[in-house]
């Protein structure tokens, strides 16, 4: 065969190979990315007893002049506050003739910043929560009250609703709690006690660099507002601890993310998981925003949301041709919640 004819069949064959990887590039472009299965890594113990873990008292022996100092005014640690630690909402249920008639039975306030409602014991982990709910102002003033007329307490509802997000230590079968407000394990789940040594053992150590799908579930246990465990029935996780995977026991719908009638601030949530669990992102979690352990009075605080680069999830809140600074207004809203 002529040499030229040789490289003619040879530059077709190229043209043709090029032209067949062309093609497949296009339609490896065009195709969706594979879903993942967000219960297809790590482990749950949904269902069984709730492990042995370090206390928070334990915790602030030696964090006391660093979490401890800010701990006292997080939102996370004022969850649930002792009526001694909230003089401020002793005040509140004393503004309003039909509490202020029950007020001395008030023992204990769910919520810190816009919704406050009112709880009483009735037994060990178990919580009674008033028919009453405040919403107030920056000065823990009632701007508006609901469920006061009428006043009556209710045994059950807290444990059905409330217990798995502001209590720690929830059993879900007996549906009592262990410390009410959330304790360090929440987050840090079991506290190797070698981390003294090595802080590498702890979770979400500054050391150690937890996969997005970890850091995810563990804050995904109560900001992802709409699921339900599998095995409890209970609309809060059963017995998760933090490390495992959520969504082995706590099932979503993730057509949430998308549902335009969801306020901004639950669907930024929905998006940031759905982006993580379902299509695998690793770059954006809650905490390369949120600083957990910062003082919030101080604008160091909020540096690492100030100063994100501009991305799709930024947009639930801000303009996307407005300066970051300017919000959109959105109400949040919670059918679990009542509000």
């Amino acid at each position: 065969m002529r040499p030229i004819l040789k490289l003619a069949i040879a530059a077709a064959m190229l043209a043709c190979f090029v032209a067949a990887q062309s093609v497949l590039n296009v339609r490896a472009q065009d195709a969706p990315p594979k879903k993942l299965d967000p219960a297809a890594w790590g482990e749950s113990r949904a269902g069984q007893p709730i492990p042995e873990y370090v206390s928070g008292d334990e915790c602030l022996f030696c964090h006391r002049n660093t979490t401890g100092v800010t701990w006292q005014i997080n939102a996370h640690g004022l969850t649930i506050r002792h009526r001694n630690d909230a003089p401020e909402l002793v005040a509140l249920a004393k503004s309003h003739t039909t509490l202020a008639a029950v007020e001395s039975g008030i023992e204990y306030f769910l919520g810190s910043r816009r919704h406050i409602r009112f709880l009483r014991k009735n037994g060990y982990g178990k919580f009674d929560i008033a028919s009453a709910h405040a919403v107030v102002d920056a000065e823990k003033k009632a701007e508006r009250w609901m469920g006061v007329e009428n006043l009556s307490w209710n045994r059950e509802k807290f444990a059905d609703r409330c217990a798995g997000c502001h209590t720690t230590g929830v059993d879900s079968k007996d549906k009592t709690f262990g410390a009410f407000g959330l304790e360090c394990y929440t987050c840090h789940g079991i506290v190797d006690l070698e981390h003294t040594k090595d802080t590498t053992f702890v979770l979400l150590a500054k050391k150690r660099k937890d996969e997005a799908r970890v850091v995810t579930s563990l804050c995904a246990q109560c900001h992802l507002r709409g699921g339900k465990s599998r095995l409890s029935g209970l609309p809060y996780p059963n017995n998760f601890v933090p490390g495992d995977n959520l969504f082995k026991d706590f099932e979503v719908d993730f057509a949430a993310a998308d549902d335009p009638q969801l306020n901004a601030g639950d669907r930024h949530v929905w998006r940031n998981v759905r982006d993580v669990v379902v299509e695998g992102k690793e770059s954006v979690t809650c905490l390369n925003c949120h600083q957990i352990h910062a003082d919030p009075s101080r604008a160091s605080a909020t540096r690492r949301h100030r100063i994100v680069l501009k991305g799709p999830i930024c947009f639930d809140c801000h303009y996307e041709d407005q300066p970051m600074k300017n919000l959109k207004p959105y109400t949040a809203t919670s059918g679990l919640c009542e509000y």
